[in-house]
């Protein structure tokens, strides 16, 4: 291996010091390093993304009981001249009066007082003098990183020098190393190509290693935002002045955030990378570079991986007499090219001529041509191309080499089909993402109107919402601008956009008398048929149904089962939210939140079911979906939203929990559907009551849910969206009846049917959350 075979290359700790540190940093430059706040503060004034800065503490007396009481929901405790990662303290949530670390641990206020208090006297001090406690902002990692690990926030460092980045390693967090990057406690270093922003290998603890933890490959995973990353180091060199200077950043969803910088940066980034810093920066030490973007250039030049013989010859591609030759048209052609040595012209036959084009546009054994070109005279030539040799000189000729006539159209349209089925994901989950449907569909007085109605028999709710803000125009645009290509996968796609114009459709008609058809084409129809087999379904087991008398818990008991659920499976990092007013007592967004109705109260059997309902069904499947090649795993497949809900009633179910009447909701709701298309909301209530024995709760619920979208609710129609519990029941109970594995469904936000498509995808994972 390079790194052992060329040891005197490497740089030690005495050399660092002596030659780079002590020449080409100063004391103030020191100084401005090891002071974070002053470093941050610097930073953000000039443009550079940091974490958000919540409270400095500078003494004993801050650390009152109400400063922790007031500390937010998640945050990192650090100190402000620490070093090697020494006393940071990660908080992801808390429960009753602990705070829970990334690691799990809990820590309840005199043991977080203790923490404080170490780094007030210095314990971490990279002087052991006092020092001050940041509490920042606890940044999220960007999606992609959920390949390498679960844990903790994976940063990056980039060693810069002379405005040129000369190395950088990946320090991905392990169980281990308690969910920090930290490569003492036994975080993975990964080390990173410059030239492309993928990982060469890892090294734990000074061990070189070909695989993570989780089986992924060390090598081969490209860094989100890496040009980004790259310039953004070199102009924190040249904005900071510090000469040897390393640079530590996180990937976030919203983009780079830097750490922290470093006037001392530590050298086991060349055992991360197998590969010797001292000639890196003796190639760079006497340019005189510029500007940040040429830095960058200059790094991507010098120091991008190659094999042994790309640093020292690069090999001619080898033609024979005759030859395949993709024509760059549209759609392109593949012609067969004679090779002619003797000629001095370019010439391609009639059929292909093109008068108005003076340069042929061919790609040739990989390689781009633009040369010039005249049509052919006469048909001498089994060929449609003659290519002059005076034009190859890029070239081998063989004259022994075999042909093989290839259609490499084909395969160009093949990639070109690719390249246009990852735009068309993203623009569609851009889309979607945009059309946030139950913001608008919810009603926002609901407290309001449901004390009015209860108290006042003859009244009738009236709805407000919020406004219809969506530029529908533009969106539906956007949407017929979408191409069609000729990709096994497209269907998957040209369902959905079918879905979104409905979506939009749907919305614009809120309230009229068209909502209720255009919810159905988005939704699904409650026929007649539905509707009795709903029936048949109440009446099967309202006999045997057992109550549930389970303990009763409050919203604050609540949420902390929710976050001890979150924690155990590693989704420390969804956040819990309480609102006011809402129409469901918990329910999950795909933002990483889950919203809890303020005031809610739970039976210990309900909120278990709810437990593999929202997140071992919801956030499971969406957690899968982001690790997926393609976003609309991630973001949903149409109908995804059916089998997903039949999936949670399904997984519910599995736990054999006696639920009272919430068993038999999938099929109130069917009923509650089908007769809303009927009756205004006030007799919808008193149907519901009367031929059910309903709660007056659980009426009004069915009711308003029936109801969304309307202002006035004694309009007749639907919002049919609760009907897909009740057809996701049936979908996959008939899925399991056939023998399919539950398993395949957590891929991603799809739906049975899509299984067939979506086991085509190149590079599918396999779901890795399952209950």
């Amino acid at each position: 291996m390079i790194f052992s075979k060329d040891s005197a290359a490497i740089l030690g700790m005495n050399a660092r010091n002596l030659l780079y540190i002590s020449r080409y940093n100063s004391a103030a430059s020191k100084k401005f390093a090891d002071d974070k706040i002053f470093t941050k503060q610097f930073l953000e004034s000039r443009g550079v993304g940091v974490a958000k800065l919540y409270q400095i503490v500078k003494n004993q007396r801050q650390l009152t009981h109400e400063f922790f009481a007031g500390l937010p929901e998640s945050f990192v405790i650090k100190p402000n001249r620490g070093f090697a990662g020494g006393g940071i303290l990660v908080i992801v949530g808390k429960k009753g009066k602990h705070w829970l670390t990334i690691s799990g641990k809990k820590l309840d206020e005199e043991q977080m007082y203790l923490q404080c208090i170490d780094i007030l006297e210095g314990k971490y001090s990279i002087s052991g003098t006092h020092d001050d406690i940041l509490v920042e902002e606890k940044l999220d990692p960007h999606p992609d990183f959920r390949l390498l690990t679960q844990t903790g926030l994976s940063d990056i460092r980039v060693i810069v020098f002379n405005m040129v980045p000369i190395m950088a390693m990946l320090r991905v967090p392990t169980i281990e190393s308690e969910g920090k990057a930290n490569m003492e406690l036994g975080a993975i270093a990964m080390g990173i190509d410059l030239g492309s922003g993928i990982t060469t290998g890892a090294a734990k603890k000074s061990k070189f290693i070909r695989k993570m933890p989780n089986g992924e490959s060390a090598q081969g995973f490209k860094i989100p935002h890496w040009d980004e990353i790259l310039y953004s180091c070199a102009k924190i060199q040249q904005v900071t002045k510090i000469g040897f200077l390393g640079v530590d950043l996180v990937v976030t969803r919203a983009g780079v955030a830097v750490l922290e910088v470093n006037a001392r940066p530590g050298l086991k980034i060349q055992v991360a990378n197998q590969v010797p810093m001292k000639r890196r920066l003796d190639k760079v030490v006497d340019l005189k570079v510029m500007t940040p973007e040429e830095g960058v250039d200059i790094a991507k030049t010098l120091f991008a991986e190659k094999s042994v013989y790309e640093a020292s010859f690069i090999p001619k591609p080898i033609l024979g007499i005759t030859e395949n030759v993709l024509l760059n048209t549209v759609p392109p052609r593949s012609l067969v090219a004679k090779i002619d040595l003797n000629s001095s012209m370019n010439q391609i036959s009639a059929e292909y001529f093109d008068e108005k084009e003076k340069l042929l546009d061919i790609t040739l054994e990989g390689k781009r041509l633009k040369l010039p070109i005249e049509k052919m005279k006469g048909n001498k030539v089994e060929a449609d191309l003659i290519l002059a040799g005076k034009y190859l000189t890029d070239f081998y000729i063989d004259a022994n080499k075999k042909f093989e006539q290839k259609n490499l159209a084909e395969t160009s349209t093949a990639s070109v089909d690719e390249r246009m089925l990852r735009n068309i994901d993203k623009k569609v989950c851009e889309i979607d993402s945009q059309i946030k449907l139950l913001s608008y569909i919810n009603p926002r007085n609901i407290n309001e109107q449901k004390a009015l109605f209860l108290a006042n028999s003859g009244f009738s709710p009236r709805f407000s919402y919020k406004e219809l803000d969506l530029d529908f125009s533009h969106m539906r645009n956007d949407l017929k601008k979408i191409p069609v290509v000729n990709h096994a996968l497209y269907p998957l796609y040209n369902a959905k956009i079918k879905e979104l114009e409905y979506k939009l459709m749907m919305l614009e008609a809120r309230g009229s008398s068209e909502y209720s058809d255009l919810s159905q084409k988005v939704f699904g129809t409650v026929t007649r048929h539905l509707y009795q087999e709903a029936l048949k379904f109440i009446r099967l087991n309202e006999p045997n149904l057992a109550p549930d008398s389970s303990a009763e818990l409050d919203t604050k008991r609540a949420v902390e089962i929710l976050k001890d659920f979150l924690v155990e499976h590693n989704l420390g990092h969804w956040q819990i939210k309480i609102l006011e007013d809402s129409v469901a007592d918990i329910q999950v967004t795909k933002r990483e939140a889950i919203l809890v109705k303020k005031g809610a109260k739970f039976t210990s059997n309900r909120l278990k079911a709810l437990l593999v309902h929202e997140i071992g069904t919801h956030v499971f499947r969406y957690e899968n979906g982001k690790t997926q090649p393609l976003r609309i795993l991630e973001r949903g497949t149409a109908n995804y939203l059916r089998t997903e809900e039949g999936l949670a009633v399904w997984n519910q179910n599995q736990l054999g929990l006696a639920l009272g009447d919430k068993f038999l909701t999938p099929g109130y709701q069917i009923v509650a559907l089908y007769m809303a298309q009927k009756m205004g909301f006030h007799d919808l209530f008193n149907y519901l009551k009367s031929t059910f024995d309903l709660s007056d709760e659980l009426a009004w619920k069915l009711s308003l849910k029936s109801k969304r979208g309307y202002d006035n609710s004694e309009a007749k129609g639907a919002f049919t969206k609760d009907a897909l519990y009740f057809m996701g029941m049936r979908e996959v109970d008939r899925f399991i009846e056939k023998g399919g594995d539950i398993a395949d469904l957590y891929v991603g936000k799809i739906s049975v049917p899509d299984l067939p498509l979506v086991q085509k995808i190149d590079g599918l994972r396999p779901a890795k959350l399952l209950l």
